[in-house]
């Protein structure tokens, strides 16, 4: 907790000034770790002590019923919180052939890991957990994988299965809650892909560690039963800056600059012939 913090909440002597401070500083922890879910600005405020914010239900209900208000009432940009649970299924289509041209154009990512060597995927617990890290996934164009709990078998060997049909060897990086089913879940996954794969698969997590925990002094609860450390601690404990600046690291070893440099040149010359194209189908 900062001094700041301190100073303004020793000073509250309302429930109104409470919830008043409350709003400004999930506002601000908004405002500097977008874009983040509501359980991260959950863990962001209990690490900060905003005022009357526990580490419990009522604490996170709290939390979730102000950012809807601050949402609603224009104080935090709806785009600053991310809900990946809910999206709409719909087929895309189009005006005609030039709007659906213009639309390639401005989402035309060319391949970055065709002439790799390895094949590199991100595998995350959650969808609270994919939703803050999707900007680095798709930054380096690299496929974001939502294992939601215990995996179901399918969702497995069809993984395996495309990696065994590509052949290249794989590196998976992960992350998930650091508790006793947090560890289970991902020992579970491992070893559906060692009894599946016809390839090596690198398996690094990337988040969150034990060593992470002490680093960051991340927030926990008293694990429900022992498996080895004294806290169970959730992965959007982790500062999501942190975790997508730790899984940028990670991807951006498997890439050579001056090949990154010449796709990049290359991309955007196919982007400009698409746009070529669709402007010539406007001229006919």
């Amino acid at each position: 907790m900062s001094a700041a913090t301190k100073n303004v909440a020793r000073h509250i002597s309302t429930k109104v000034e409470e919830m008043t401070v409350r709003r400004r500083l999930l506002v601000d922890l908004a405002a500097e770790h977008h874009p983040a879910s509501v359980r991260h600005l959950f863990y962001l405020a209990v690490v900060a002590s905003v005022p009357g914010i526990t580490k419990n239900d009522s604490g996170y209900n709290k939390v979730q019923r102000a950012l809807v208000d601050l949402r609603m009432s224009g104080e935090i940009p709806f785009s600053h919180i991310v809900d990946n649970t809910r999206w709409q299924r719909r087929p895309d289509s189009y005006e005609g052939v030039f709007d659906c041209l213009l639309e390639t154009a401005r989402l035309y990512r060319k391949n970055l890991w065709n002439t790799a060597n390895r094949q590199v995927e991100v595998w995350a617990e959650s969808d609270s957990i994919a939703g803050v890290i999707t900007d680095v996934t798709w930054k380096w164009n690299v496929p974001l994988m939502v294992t939601k709990g215990y995996s179901s078998i399918t969702f497995a060997r069809n993984a395996v299965d495309a990696w065994n049909a590509d052949g290249r060897d794989v590196t998976v990086y992960y992350i998930g809650d650091h508790d006793p089913a947090g560890l289970a879940i991902e020992a579970k996954l491992r070893e559906y892909i060692e009894g599946w794969s016809a390839v090596r698969v690198d398996w690094e997590r990337v988040g969150v560690s034990w060593e992470q925990v002490e680093q960051f002094d991340l927030p926990g609860t008293t694990p429900k039963k022992e498996y080895g450390y004294p806290l169970a601690v959730e992965a959007e404990a982790m500062p999501p800056g942190v975790l997508r600046g730790l899984l940028d690291a990670a991807i951006e070893q498997h890439v050579d600059p001056g090949a990154l440099a010449l796709h990049e040149m290359v991309e955007q010359e196919e982007k400009v012939l698409l746009h070529r194209l669709a402007w010539s189908e406007v001229a006919q």
